[in-house]
């Protein structure tokens, strides 16, 4: 008789496959719920030893506390836990109560209903749309505020902030209409448009007027703008279809029914507190630290710091729809770092101590507030695939733990550390934060719903992060963001952003900032920015650590292969402080590219159309290098001085298309002191019209060090998403620069040259927050107007009381002063300083 192997092994030897555990979800079944399904999972004991799934099939599941996943719930590399749709029909993950309601009409077309429970409604879905909380003005209605700029007056709301806005919507004037406004939210733009600033009402004062409480949500914050602002949740202004109001107090909803809904058939459903769906926590060690910070309301506050002891690992959510979260505005206190960022530390999934976790191929649809954010420790995190749009705030935020940051400092006006008590030590103190993350192929549009300061992608105090092929759009800020410098090695590439920074302003499609450790303001009329003898105070820093810029940002980030767009700033804007970029073959379709103060920024192979901007250099050298782009520009350069520059700039191609020779650009030369081997011409793009700026085999552009690179394969890759994703305009400059080399139009007076405030670099220079006033070019030392007090890089606002917007009338107020002490008012390290001119 023949045997085979099997049969002559021991029962115990032979190697049966493993056996998979599937857990089936449906309302419908005895496992109706995730939590249920949680248990189960846990109760079987084949966590991270079988292949484990949880389908989920079909239909709503509504959640009253988020689904806790912890270490208990982990998989193993060889056999993730895998959280999937079915695939028989759309799961959605809510925290969004259904209502029962019984509509009974009041006048005005207003219809109420009862709803039970005390906590307010904060935010109403008909049919699975988002509904607008009763507001002042209403949706689409408002204007621009009126000023003397021309350029706004009278312009109809199309990217006004909150979608409305008016000058009056916060006076006593209009809330004298309101009969208790208690509860109300006042929602205002940074005075400077950096974001948004966010208000409760707490009543009304004693003459009328509102009190209220808030505004911290801008770790820069400022009075609010007086021109975008919005007023919501009172009940006076419920007066156009689509609109609600919630009284908590006798418990009836208001709805002015939107147009298409029908009261008896349509589905409402509730949010009111839950701002979290699901949370990743792995078991930590929390400890408090308390934060001080100036230019802001809330000077000292304490939060909860986090040390993993045990992540949780290899979790796969995959084909599920998240929606119905709380707003979160009110709660956006926490500053990161010295950034212009407040956040609060959460969203409708949060990743806290987790490793291996993979977030793929959901959508994230009208939350309140964040979508995903992952908090600091957490280690290849994969966000692949997913559909983002309409959500509150960002869409996905990387932050790490103050904890892991060397002399971390808060607020933009907190000082660098003293130069002998620095640490000196490159790179984080601890693991708490993100690291070797990727975010790919994700569709994301019109974030920042109700908050301004966000952006599609933000990263803070993280490592390692890839950014690939997503395409990001729509909105009112960056598309993608890095607060800060900690820890660089991020790696940016086949990116699509477009229609960006669609209500704010001094921004970019990308933008960041690099306050660390050494970072002083390189506004040379700021105080604590020089010592007695007038040399910049971080001179003394790289004098003694030369490596010094490289502590942070110890890992180089490079930005490469990306299309961006800009509507209000630059298309890649390295803000204060950006050190340790390489950005190559990118094509910036609509502002440019900037790079203020910072060091070893390598900058080549790009097509910019629009200008470069290089903003209060550091002292020399910075060892920043800008080689062999190709620019489409009226005006070429822009910079408060670029005889400063503290780096190579060569090669450059300056094109203009009307262009009937190439030459030497003399015109950079002359102006720059540098570009000896810059040319001017015509780049002879192949198909610019269509997006296609490739040059042509015999462009004289190549002569540079030029080379062409791929005009296609932006943003998304997947075929379902590709098929959703839009692609932007192409609008190509009105004009291009000539090869004259033409002076900065400034004006000499009292032995300084003074000129209006005129372009996008002088206001990012100055951070003034609008074009208007008198920009003090050279003030020198011994001029008279050195002896009024007055600086270098001063924006004179008012001169005896006078506005100043221009150097015109700077010059006539001033002159026709009487002897006699009078006031003046200038804007110095980007804030309001005032003077007192003594006329002899």
């Amino acid at each position: 008789m023949r045997h085979s192997l099997k049969t002559l092994l021991p029962l115990a030897l032979i190697p049966f496959p493993a056996l998979a555990l599937d857990i089936h979800v449906a309302p419908d079944r005895e496992t109706s719920t995730l939590t249920a399904a949680r248990d189960a999972l846990r109760a079987s004991g084949k966590l991270g030893k079988e292949p484990c799934q949880v389908l989920i099939h079909s239909g709503t599941y509504r959640l009253e506390q988020p689904l806790e996943l912890t270490p208990d719930d982990s998989g193993s590399k060889e056999h993730p836990a895998v959280w999937k749709a079915a695939g028989d029909g759309k799961v959605v993950i809510t925290g969004a109560e259904l209502l029962s309601p019984t509509w009974e009409e009041t006048e005005n077309g207003i219809f109420r209903t009862r709803v039970p429970g005390k906590d307010a409604i904060d935010q109403l879905f008909a049919n699975g749309k988002r509904q607008i909380l009763a507001r002042y003005p209403n949706l689409g209605a408002g204007f621009l505020p009126v000023g003397k700029d021309k350029s706004v007056r009278g312009k109809q709301a199309g990217n006004v902030p909150y979608d409305g806005s008016t000058p009056n919507a916060w006076d006593a004037s209009k809330a004298k209409d309101w009969a208790d406004p208690t509860g109300a939210f006042l929602h205002g733009m940074h005075s400077g448009l950096w974001g948004s600033q966010h208000y409760r009402v707490l009543g009304k004062k004693p003459d009328g007027s509102l009190d209220y409480e808030g505004g911290w949500q801008n770790n820069r914050s400022s009075s609010p703008h007086k021109g975008y602002r919005m007023a919501e949740n009172i009940f006076e202004e419920l007066d156009s279809p689509g609109e609600w109001f919630h009284d908590t107090k006798s418990g009836w909803l208001y709805y002015q029914p939107a147009e298409g809904i029908d009261l008896q058939t349509a589905t409402f459903e509730a949010v009111r507190q839950i701002k979290h769906l699901i949370n990743f926590h792995g078991e930590t060690e929390t400890s408090e630290m308390t934060l001080t910070r100036t230019g802001n309301s809330l000077r000292e506050m304490t939060v909860e710091t986090h040390q993993t002891t045990t992540p949780v690992r290899h979790i796969r959510i995959e084909g599920l729809t998240f929606t119905g979260t709380a707003r979160t505005f009110m709660e956006t206190r926490e500053p990161l770092l010295r950034s212009d960022w407040s956040i609060y530390r959460g969203g409708a999934l949060h990743l806290r101590g987790t490793e291996h976790i993979t977030i793929a191929r959901c959508r994230f649809e009208e939350l309140g507030g964040n979508a995903v954010f992952v908090d600091s420790y957490n280690k290849h995190t994969e966000i692949l695939s997913n559909r983002f749009r309409d959500n509150g705030a960002s869409d996905v935020n990387l932050v790490g733990s103050f904890a892991a940051v060397r002399d971390p400092a808060f607020g933009y006006r907190s000082p660098a550390p003293p130069l002998d008590e620095i640490d000196t030590t490159p790179g984080p103190k601890s693991d708490d934060y993100p690291a070797d993350c990727r975010i790919a192929d994700n569709l994301m549009t019109r974030c920042g719903r109700f908050e301004k300061q966000v952006a599609g992608v933000n990263l803070s105090m993280s490592s390692r992060v890839t950014i690939s092929h997503n395409t990001i759009s729509h909105t009112p800020r960056a598309a993608i963001n890095i607060c800060d410098g900690t820890w660089g090695g991020h790696l940016i590439e086949w990116n699509d952003c477009f229609e960006t920074v669609l209500e704010t302003h001094d921004h970019g499609a990308f933008n960041s900032w690099g306050r660390d450790r050494i970072w002083h303001s390189a506004n040379p009329s700021g105080p604590n920015q020089r010592d007695k003898s007038g040399k910049a105070l971080i001179s003394h820093y790289i004098e003694k650590f030369p490596d010094s810029p490289k502590w942070d940002p110890y890992q180089t980030t490079i930005i490469r292969h990306n299309r961006m767009h800009c509507d209000h700033g630059w298309d890649i804007d390295l803000d204060d402080g950006s050190s340790n970029y390489e950005i190559t073959h990118n094509l910036c379709l609509a502002g440019g590219l900037k790079t203020r103060e910072g060091y070893h920024r390598i900058v080549k192979n790009n097509i910019i159309l629009d200008n470069y901007t290089c903003n209060v250099p550091y002292p020399k050298p910075t060892y920043d290098v800008f080689e062999s782009n190709i620019i489409w520009s009226e005006t070429v350069y822009r910079s408060t001085n670029p005889a400063l520059w503290g780096g190579s700039r060569n090669r450059t191609f300056v094109h203009n298309p009307d262009a009937a020779r190439t030459e030497p650009a003399t015109a950079l030369q002359q102006e720059t002191l540098d570009d000896k081997d810059s040319l001017y011409g015509n780049a002879r793009f192949i198909d610019p019209d269509n997006g296609n700026f490739q040059v042509a085999e015999d462009s004289p552009a190549l002569q540079t060090g030029f080379r062409n690179f791929p005009m296609a394969g932006f943003g998304v890759t997947s075929p379902d998403l590709q098929a959703e994703a839009a692609t932007p305009n192409i609008r190509l400059p009105e004009k291009a620069a000539t090869n004259t080399y033409r002076t900065a139009k400034s004006n000499k007076f009292l032995g300084a040259r003074i000129k209006n405030l005129t372009n996008d670099a002088e206001v990012t220079a100055t951070g003034v927050h609008e074009k208007r006033g008198t920009y003090l070019v050279d003030v020198p030392a011994g001029s008279k107007l050195a002896a009024y007090g007055f600086k270098s890089g001063d924006v004179v606002l008012t001169v005896g009381n006078r506005p100043t917007p221009t150097a015109r009338s700077f010059r006539s107020t001033l002159t026709k002063l009487k002897p006699g002490k009078h006031d003046a008012n200038v804007w110095r390290d980007q804030q309001s300083i005032p003077l007192t001119i003594h006329i002899k």
